[in-house]
C-alpha cells in the first residue's frame, strides 16, 4: 500500500534509511518524497557518503609501541615512587602553617592529573595524524553511483550539451582533440544523438557524458565515459568489482541496480562506460547494437 510523507515523517526517516533500519515500505516511500524535495534528497546523499567514507578510512588501529613503552614506563614510575611519599625537609614549617602551602599529597594528585592530560592529548594528535587527514585527502567515489547522482540531478533530462552535434564522428573529433580523450561513441538502436556535455563528474574529475534521445518513447539516456587510465592515476574513482570480472570482451555487460535505476557497465578497448536512464538494464544494453543481447521476442 503507498503511503505519503509529510516533511516531518520524512525528516524523521532520514537517518533510520540512511542506516538501513526501515521498513521496504518506509524506504520506498522516503525515496518517493524525496525525488521531488532538493534540499532533502541532496541532505540524504551527503549522509550516505559520509556513513561509507568513514567505514572506509577510520579502521582500528593499535597504538604504536613507543607510545604503548611511554605509558608503561609512566605508570610503573609512578606506582613505585609516588611524590608524596618523598621525605620533605621543610614538613615541619608546613605543619605549623598548614593555611599558607599546599601539602605533598594534593601537588602530586595536581600533578597526575595534569600528566594525564597530556597523554591523552598525545594520543588524540596522534590518532588525527594518522588517521584524520587521511580521511580529507582519500575520498573514494564509485561510478555507477555517481552516474546514478548525475542522472537524478538533472531529473533524466537534457543537459545543455558541451559539444552539440548530432554527428557521431564530429564529436570523436573534438574530444580527441579539444579534451584529450580518443574514445568509440556508441551508436544507439532508435535513439537521437544529441551531444557531449564535458563536466566534472566527481570532485577534481571531469568526464564526458554522451547524451541521447529516444522520440518514441520521450526518454533521454546518459552514457559516460572514462579513460581507464585516467581513472588509475586519479586513485579514487572505482569501478564495481562484479562489473570489471564480467566485462573483459567487447560484447560483454553488467548491469547494477542502484535505488531503482538500472547502469549499464562495459569495456571498450581502454574505455570503460557507464550507462543510465530509466529502462530495464537489459532493454538498455540491447539498445547498445555491438553488446552480445538478444532482445526476446514472444
Amino acid at each position: 500500500m503507498d503511503r505519503k510523507l509529510t516533511k516531518s515523517e520524512a525528516l524523521e526517516l532520514l537517518t533510520p534509511v540512511v542506516d538501513n533500519e526501515v521498513s521496504a515500505e518506509e524506504r520506498d516511500a522516503f525515496l518517493e518524497f524525496i525525488a521531488h524535495d532538493e534540499d532533502l534528497k541532496q541532505e540524504f546523499e551527503s549522509m550516505k557518503q559520509i556513513k561509507a567514507l568513514m567505514a572506509d578510512r577510520c579502521p582500528c588501529a593499535k597504538a604504536p609501541e613507543s607510545l604503548k613503552d611511554f605509558l608503561s614506563d609512566y605508570c610503573s614510575s609512578d606506582t613505585e615512587t609516588p611524590v608524596y611519599d618523598i621525605p620533605n625537609k621543610k614538613s615541619l614549617s608546613q605543619q605549623e602553617q598548614p593555611n599558607n602551602s599546599v601539602s605533598s599529597a594534593e601537588y602530586s594528585k595536581w600533578w597526575y592529573y595534569a600528566a594525564a592530560a597530556i597523554v591523552v592529548f598525545t594520543v588524540s594528535v596522534w590518532s588525527f595524524l594518522n588517521y584524520g587527514s587521511s580521511v580529507v585527502e582519500s575520498p573514494r567515489y564509485n561510478i555507477e553511483e555517481y552516474a546514478y547522482q548525475h542522472f537524478m540531478k538533472h531529473d533524466g533530462k537534457l543537459v545543455p550539451p558541451t559539444i552539440s552535434t548530432a554527428s557521431l564522428g564530429s564529436a570523436e573529433i573534438e574530444l580527441a582533440q579539444n579534451y584529450d580523450m580518443s574514445m568509440t561513441i556508441p551508436e544507439l538502436d532508435k535513439a537521437e544523438f544529441k551531444g557531449v556535455v564535458y563536466e566534472e563528474f566527481v570532485p577534481d574529475f571531469k568526464a564526458p557524458m554522451l547524451e541521447y534521445y529516444v522520440p518514441g518513447e520521450d526518454q533521454f539516456i546518459y552514457i559516460f565515459a572514462f579513460n581507464i587510465d585516467k581513472i588509475e592515476q586519479f586513485g579514487q574513482l572505482v569501478r564495481n568489482q562484479e562489473a570489471v570480472k564480467t566485462c573483459t570482451k567487447s560484447r560483454d555487460f553488467h548491469v547494477r541496480n542502484i535505488n531503482g535505476k538500472h547502469v549499464v557497465s562495459w569495456k571498450w578497448n581502454n574505455i570503460w562506460y557507464a550507462a543510465i536512464s530509466n529502462h530495464d538494464g537489459n532493454t538498455l544494453a540491447s539498445l547498445v547494437k555491438p553488446l552480445a543481447y538478444e532482445h526476446s521476442e514472444d
